[in-house]
């Protein structure tokens, strides 16, 4: 690939994957690359003759897409399809970084080739634009889940069970699958265990809490990827 362009590229993965960037990724800002522009974006493209977008941009807080749903519409699933379109046009290969909430979380070790079951509808955005992507004929899906560095939270669930890690010991397994010649879906994922047995390796003070304590969101169970 000659040239890439990396959407969301402020968020905490984009952050850490500038850091490890060796290679022609570009980081456009949203004022210059808004996703839900798509002239805006069309533009960019052909003045910088792009081969690849790795798009990570979304509306990833749970807790407010269930009532703000319409920004979790906007961003993570027309944001995405205007990206489908362009790479439709250009010729270009969409590497789409999905969630590991796209499973219901009832039984966890999910494959990649396995129904998907989002609960909340943060998770239905990501599974909408998900589907979307996979009527392209060049796409690659990234399911995977990552905390910042530091655990960002006073308290974690006892009882769900993930393979989700920090970002920087994802970031460069997730950039690893991005710049490779992989199509269709790839789960990316780190060791299984529950979300408080990860918290503590960061923040040994960290409150043990179980689901039935947090209102408000269906939290699936296992969403432990494989």
């Amino acid at each position: 690939m000659d040239k890439i362009i990396f959407t969301g590229g402020s968020g905490i993965l984009g952050t850490e994957i500038q850091k490890i960037n060796g290679h022609n990724i570009l980081f456009p800002i949203s004022k210059i690359f808004d996703v839900l522009n798509i002239e805006q974006c069309e533009e960019y493209i052909k003045n910088n003759h792009i081969d690849c977008i790795i798009h990570a941009a979304a509306f990833t807080n749970i807790k407010a897409a269930e009532t703000n749903f319409m920004k979790a519409i906007d961003i993570n699933i027309i944001g995405t399809i205007n990206l489908i379109k362009l790479c439709n046009k250009y010729s270009i290969k969409l590497v789409y970084i999905s969630t590991d909430y796209v499973f219901d979380g009832e039984k966890g070790d999910y494959c990649a080739d396995e129904p998907i079951n989002p609960l909340s509808k943060y998770a239905k955005s990501k599974a909408a634009a998900e589907l979307a992507v996979r009527m392209s004929d060049n796409f690659l899906i990234i399911r995977t889940s990552f905390f910042a560095k530091e655990f960002p939270y006073d308290k974690a669930f006892i009882d769900q069970y993930s393979t989700k890690d920090y970002v920087d010991i994802m970031a460069p397994k997730i950039l690893q699958a991005c710049l490779s010649d992989k199509i269709g879906i790839e789960h990316i994922y780190s060791a299984k265990e529950t979300i408080f047995e990860k918290a503590k390796k960061r923040k040994p003070q960290v409150i043990p809490i179980q689901i039935k304590d947090f209102e408000g969101i269906k939290i699936p169970k296992d969403i432990s990827l494989k």
